[in-house]
């Protein structure tokens, strides 16, 4: 059909193809704007609520770190899902105001497109449109969506149709009808399945990142994948830079040999672990006056996930009681291979050394410390990451000042756990941020102990338990410990304070007794 005279006749159904339009717009807006909604509730609303729930409960870094990423990224695929929306939103709205007020050149426009479709073919629900005999159409109508706008000088009827797009959008499409047409072939019935096609592949797309984010939130960490934003509740060393990670000797025994200078240098402190240059370390046990070579790597003491709940420990800093220094006993827990983890002793001032197999399957550890008693008894706990907040805490003991060690128990904490304190081998205490928790049997078993605060104070989520505090037993009944609370009263609102708490029931409840002094908070 001739493109001047199409277009002359289709002036005269100018305002049936208007109020077809808007009907699909209003139906667009509704989508795009629910679209907006949902984005905006699921990418910047419920990935921030999740977000900051998740965030004070998972203390490890690595975790931590992974949650903010994630978080990270779900604000960027909003934000561009949004712009995305707003600017099909807007240019929506702009070629509907387009065909309503220019619909001459809107015809003009879009007539060559229209009259492109010649073939047409039909079942007896729908039309099939396509631009050229046995080409696979492009287009289907729904036959009760579609009506007679006008029919040419010729008797050619001109149709209107709606096509049901992606996600549930209708576009209005005029096409001629020339003769009756035919019934669709058998081998053109594809065109069924693209709208299946759309939604399976942003089923499949959908599932693949899914599968992406578990995989990047939920892999385990390895060694070095830690940064360090905090130096809180640790035991200093004199050696704060970076060391160089140079491939040491290694001794029969599997310890490293010393190949540097020892230190000539004094210090303030008795007893010090010294971090050289050269990544070697040194103790002393009389101010400086005479240094002994340690024979392990620093890696060593820091494998695992070497942090605290306020953060990670920078090289040159060590986890308090993960180490000790004496003339008679010092001691140092380390794993070489992020699997076994060892109790390196020297019982002559670091003249000679020894060491001792803690366990076999010290995989993932983050906190590590030990307790030993003057008769020669000890513990040692570690505890294991899992994939979210929970922490595996594994106790061992010892009867010979390390020598030889035993399982004795483990338990699940709900929560990374922040100190742990044995009075003795059978009765010790463990403590998250906020709570703190008790075995009377070894750690065969755990109760969460019950601590009384008094009016005027609360944890408000703070460290209540910190290292180096720990549980004493001042007499036969009689247990105390330091408690850190906030203080809520006209007094000193808001500040935080060591507070020394009693249990006269071996550790199952404490009880306020006096405030001691403040803390500044990390």
């Amino acid at each position: 059909m001739n493109q001047e005279l199409f277009i002359i006749e289709m002036l005269s159904a100018k305002n049936q193809i208007i109020a077809q339009d808007k009907q699909n717009t209003r139906k667009k807006i509704k989508i795009y704007l629910t679209a907006l909604f949902t984005c905006g509730i699921v990418f910047l609303g419920i990935s921030t609520i999740v977000y900051r729930f998740l965030k004070p409960q998972i203390q490890s870094l690595f975790y931590s770190q992974r949650l903010t990423h994630l978080y990270y990224l779900a604000l960027l695929i909003g934000g561009v899902s949004l712009l995305f929306i707003t600017i099909s939103l807007i240019s929506s709205i702009a070629r509907s105001w387009y065909l309503r007020h220019r619909f001459e050149n809107w015809l003009e426009k879009n007539a060559p497109a229209i009259l492109a479709y010649t073939s047409i073919y039909q079942d007896q629900t729908y039309y099939y449109l396509a631009q050229k005999a046995g080409q696979k159409p492009k287009l289907r109508l729904k036959k009760t969506d579609t009506v007679q706008l006008l029919e040419t000088l010729d008797g050619y009827p001109i149709m209107l149709g709606q096509h049901l797009g992606f996600a549930g959008f209708s576009t209005s499409q005029i096409f001629l009808l020339q003769k009756e047409p035919e019934k669709l072939p058998a081998n053109r019935q594809y065109f069924f399945n693209k709208q299946l096609i759309w939604y399976g592949g942003s089923a499949i797309i959908l599932l693949l990142g899914m599968t992406g984010v578990y995989h990047y939130a939920f892999h385990e960490p390895t060694a070095g994948e830690f940064t360090a934003p905090s130096t809180s509740h640790m035991h200093g060393a004199s050696m704060m830079q970076k060391p160089s990670h140079h491939d040491s000797n290694q001794t029969s025994a599997g310890l490293v040999e010393q190949q540097g200078k020892t230190p000539d240098m004094t210090v303030s402190q008795t007893t010090k672990l010294y971090l050289d240059s050269s990544d070697e370390l040194y103790m002393t046990t009389d101010s400086g006056k005479n240094w002994s070579f340690v024979p392990l790597k620093p890696d060593w003491l820091r494998s695992g996930d070497y942090t605290l709940t306020s953060g990670a420990i920078p090289v040159g800093y060590w986890m308090d009681k993960s180490y000790d220094l004496s003339k008679d006993f010092s001691w140092f827990i380390y794993s070489q291979d992020e699997k076994h983890l060892y109790l390196l002793i020297s019982k002559d001032n670091g003249k000679t050394w020894s060491k001792s197999l803690v366990s076999d399957n010290a995989e993932r550890i983050r906190y590590r410390k030990a307790n030993f008693f003057a008769d020669g008894s000890g513990v040692l706990v570690y505890t294991a990451e899992t994939v979210m907040s929970p922490e595996n805490l594994e106790i061992y003991i010892t009867n010979d000042f390390g020598q030889t060690w035993s399982k004795s128990g483990y338990t699940t904490i709900s929560k990374p756990v922040q100190n742990v304190s044995f009075v003795t081998q059978l009765l010790g205490f463990a403590a998250t941020r906020d709570q703190l928790f008790y075995t009377d049997n070894g750690g065969r078993s755990f109760k969460e102990a019950v601590v009384s605060i008094p009016e005027d104070y609360e944890t408000n989520g703070l460290d209540l338990f910190q290292s180096p505090n720990e549980v004493t037993q001042v007499s036969e009944t009689l247990l105390e410990a330091k408690f850190y609370l906030l203080k809520t009263g006209d007094i000193d609102r808001g500040k935080m304070f060591a507070c020394l708490f009693q249990s006269s029931d071996n550790g199952e409840t404490w009880h306020f007794s006096k405030q001691l002094s403040e803390v500044e908070p990390n």
